[in-house]
């Protein structure tokens, strides 16, 4: 069965007879007779009693008429969609973002992008970086606002970076250092709170690499494997912690968060997609964020 013997016999319904439907399909009558024949022989059921001038409807037909216009309407709406998709006024989006890195900018991108394609249904979704390279690969989301990408992800995933996240000092606010900027010399006799290597080896490995530069290892005290656990073990003394600059979203109450001065160190924030998954509502999305990129680097992602 295909969608023409559906539209033949709907024709035949509106226009009561197959001389009027083949007139309107601009078909032979003999053409369309053929066609409902067969669709009665795969039926196994009479559709049309044929005898007078007119054709109607047999009780079978009757009910086979209503499923018909609605698989009708929907391969209409079908290719209604699709054409809309491809002019990005209609389809999904799926976003992921993580907090620390992304909040400063991301509410603003995301109201923007619903101006522009109110069509578009987002789907924003709250993932940590790792998860996030997961779910771009198994196509759970479209886009990712993420740290850069690492092998085996960046042989298979496309992204752009966005800008990069300065790596402060976070103490508690009475901290004997918190009244200015830091030096890293300062730090070589201070308790660390430090966040797990297997969780985030780029920042772990960038802090104890800047301590080596300077001559000292961190006197690590506690580690967590969260940006909140790490915050809120810097806010119960245990000690300070140096973590990147966006981490301030998480709203941490009692706490500082100073320049750390004489350090280049710094967390990438990327855009990334996967270019098997490439449509007119990512490509949008991504131009949006190029245009906003000289914002997002000069207030550091804020």
């Amino acid at each position: 069965m295909e969608l023409r013997h559906l539209r033949y016999f709907k024709a035949i319904a509106d226009y009561g007879s197959l001389t009027a439907a083949a007139k309107r399909l601009r078909v032979s009558q003999s053409s369309i007779s053929e066609q409902i024949l067969d669709l009665e022989s795969e039926i196994g059921a009479t559709l049309l009693n044929r005898s007078g001038r007119k054709a109607r409807l047999t009780a079978e037909g009757q009910v086979f008429l209503v499923e018909a216009r609605k698989t009708l309407e929907s391969a209409q709406r079908a290719v209604d969609l699709t054409r809309q998709a491809m002019q990005g006024e209609a389809g999904t989006l799926a976003v992921g973002f993580f907090l620390q890195g992304a909040a400063g900018f991301f509410p603003r991108i995301i109201r923007e992008y619903r101006k522009r394609r109110p069509g578009i249904r987002l789907s924003l979704w709250d993932m940590q970086a790792r998860e996030q390279l997961e779910a771009l690969e198994d196509g759970r989301i479209d886009v990712g606002l993420t740290r850069p990408l690492q092998a085996p992800h960046g042989r298979r995933l496309k992204s752009e970076m966005l800008y990069r996240d300065p790596i402060v000092v976070a103490m508690p606010a009475d901290h004997r250092l918190a009244k200015g900027p830091v030096t890293v010399e300062a730090l070589k006799d201070e308790a660390m709170v430090m966040y797990e290597r297997e969780s985030n080896p780029w920042l772990f490995d960038g802090v104890v690499g800047l301590c080596a530069s300077r001559g000292f290892s961190p006197r690590t005290v506690n580690e967590s494997a969260t940006y909140s656990g790490v915050l809120t073990l810097v806010e119960a003394g245990e000690g300070v912690a140096l973590v990147p600059a966006g981490v301030r979203h998480l709203r941490a109450k009692g706490l500082a968060f100073r320049e750390l001065e004489g350090s280049e160190l710094s967390l990438g924030v990327v855009a990334a997609w996967n270019p098997m998954n490439e449509g007119v509502a990512l490509r949008e999305f991504l131009e949006l964020l190029r245009e906003n990129k000289g914002k997002i680097e000069r207030s550091g992602g804020n």
